[in-house]
């Protein structure tokens, strides 16, 4: 496979829904533990509504693209109550297999990051507590752990444990 030089990192709209579900829907499937969500609930959205939830602002979900093909992605939500809307949530980071270890992971949670600073005022995020790669780039880019949740998850009659971290924006 011949690689772009330097994949581009782009906000998504409602014409990636396709692209957006089905890699949304490979990381589900390959990487179960990863995500609050499930491969088995997702697969029934219809690709309307994601291409609805694509265009929902100021919520936001960016892309990662090589060569025009969607190999990354992140997202943002803002919370909707009233005295919550100064939060959001980092969610659904993932990027391709073939795709690891260039920092894509990296650049785009830093998208992330940077387009919630004009919503919010915090950004919170989850980790897999045993999910060291994610768990580094986290910490790296300043998020601090402030909970941890034992059996947050359950795959397969497996537990998972989850650390919850925030990153101040002011």
């Amino acid at each position: 496979m011949v690689r772009a030089a330097v994949p581009i990192i782009r906000i998504l709209d409602g014409s990636d829904a396709e692209a957006f579900h089905a890699l949304r829907l490979h990381g589900l499937r390959s990487a179960p533990e990863a995500f609050g969500s499930s491969y088995e609930e997702e697969r029934e959205l219809g690709i309307e509504e994601v291409r609805r939830r694509l265009d929902d602002r100021p919520n936001a979900a960016f892309g990662a693209f090589a060569d025009d093909i969607l190999v990354g992605v992140a997202g943002f939500a803002m919370n909707t109550k009233s005295k919550q809307r100064h939060k959001g949530l980092l969610w659904g980071v993932f990027v391709d297999k073939e795709w690891r270890g260039h920092n894509l992971g990296k650049r785009l949670t830093e998208a992330v990051i940077e387009y919630a600073r004009g919503h919010v005022d915090t950004l919170h995020a989850t980790v897999m507590a045993t999910n060291v790669s994610a768990r580094a780039l986290y910490l790296g880019l300043g998020f601090t752990v402030f909970g941890f949740e034992k059996d947050a998850l359950r795959v397969n009659d497996q537990s998972y444990d989850d650390e919850l971290l925030r990153l101040d924006l002011r």
